[in-house]
């Protein structure tokens, strides 16, 4: 079984969403430093420059400095010397991502508990490495939900204590035993506006319709069979919520392929990176595309003619989680619980189109910023939940068989 787990974690490394995650992979073909390493994570995410490591720190890790506005308070958290002394290292994906959650989460927990964050780059490798030399200087990091739940099972996280993480207003499947996601994000179908005007794709039976929504197409190979799979079934008129049902069988698989073998000829770019689908929209190089999200929104934004279809998205989440062997086991506990409050939620999305996973953030968010989340009931609804179970059991075996069919 150890060895079961340890396959399929090198494949979730291996396929892993590029823009946050490719460059820990290339560190070993490029012999990139862990400071090179930060460098480039912050340049591929259109972020800031770090602030500069004080003395006594490795150049990968930056603190967070005290902020000078942001959240005010948070039920809970009215303590400012709660944890004064003490040190929480938090080891996130960098670029637009962590810029976001620096002014939504971390600076806010520093200042409203007195605690010092230092910030790190994730890396499942680095968390393995620590854990197993009983050497551990994370305090809590974030990865896939998937790759949580691995690591999970393979003994390299501590429990979550949910005595003082509060879970009564996480949505279904959010607090797992070794994670708790604090995002979502989807894969959707995205479009071209002023190809399609008043008659868009409604879903994935639409992306398949050459005829009817002529174009060259875009698809995703970053995440391999998740998504496509289920994506293929669904253009094929299995119902939203019998998918997973289908594809435990042979048979669903077999019919997810012959449904992919129709599409293929059409699909000009099999993309590997998340910024080049919403590039390919903008420039005109294709009219419809699998995309995330957040790639889509922040185009839109710039004035792009494109649109998302949330109808049949495939929503998925990120998780924090806290490496077995912590220093501090209840800091971390109770970072987890801050970052997921409402107020601290809602505050994360003003700054970067993912959406909360405590429900109660929602009454805290305007309406306009609601359509563009991806868990707001609106689009949650028209979605399909990524199925971790299912992939956690199938995602070796599929992969090779995805790859080996791109490759026919």
């Amino acid at each position: 079984m150890a060895t079961q787990w340890d396959r399929l974690l090198r494949e979730l490394e291996r396929s892993g969403r590029v823009d946050r995650r490719r460059f820990l992979r290339l560190l070993t073909v490029t012999g990139l430093s862990m400071a090179g390493a930060g460098a480039f994570a912050a340049c591929r995410g259109g972020g800031t420059t770090p602030t500069s490591a004080p003395a006594g720190t490795t150049p990968a890790v930056t603190p967070t400095e005290r902020p000078s506005e942001g959240l005010a308070s948070v039920p809970g958290y009215d303590n400012p010397n709660k944890w004064k002394g003490k040190t929480l290292v938090f080891a996130g994906f960098g670029g637009a991502m962590q810029d976001a959650q620096r002014k939504a989460v971390l600076e806010p927990f520093a200042r409203l508990t007195g605690a010092t964050i230092v910030e790190d780059t994730t890396d499942i490798g680095k968390l393995k490495a620590m854990v197993d030399a009983g050497s551990v200087e994370w305090t809590v990091a974030q990865q896939g939900t998937f790759e949580s739940r691995v690591l999970g099972k393979q003994g390299y996280l501590e429990p979550i204590d949910y005595s003082i993480v509060e879970k009564a207003n996480f949505f279904e499947d959010v607090a797992g035993e070794f994670d708790v996601a604090v995002i979502y994000w989807s894969l959707i179908l995205a479009y071209r506006t002023d190809k399609f005007g008043n008659n868009p794709p409604q879903g994935w039976a639409d992306f398949w319709n050459v005829e009817k929504f002529p174009g060259p197409r875009a698809m995703d190979k970053v995440d391999g069979p998740v998504g496509n799979l289920e994506f293929a079934l669904l253009a094929d008129g299995v119902p939203k919520d019998q998918v997973y049902q289908v594809l435990r069988t042979a048979e669903g698989v077999e019919r997810a392929f012959r449904k992919l073998d129709e599409i293929k000829p059409h699909v000009t770019v099999w993309w590997e990176a998340g910024a080049q689908p919403a590039q390919l929209l903008t420039d005109g190089e294709v009219d419809l595309a699998q995309a995330w999200n957040g790639r889509i929104d922040a185009a839109q934004r710039q004035g792009a003619p494109i649109a998302i279809q949330w109808n049949e998205g495939l929503l998925r989440t990120d998780s924090f989680i806290v490496p077995k062997g912590v220093k501090e086991k209840e800091l971390a506990m109770d970072f987890i619980n801050f970052a997921t409050r409402p107020e601290v939620q809602a505050e994360l999305s003003k700054y970067i189109p993912y959406s909360p996973t405590n429900a109660k953030a929602f009454d805290l968010l305007p309406e306009d910023l609601k359509a563009r989340l991806p868990s707001a009931p609106a689009q949650k609804e028209k979605q399909l939940l990524a199925d971790a179970s299912f992939w956690l059991e199938n995602l070796d075996r599929l992969t090779e068989q995805f790859n080996n069919w791109l490759t026919r």
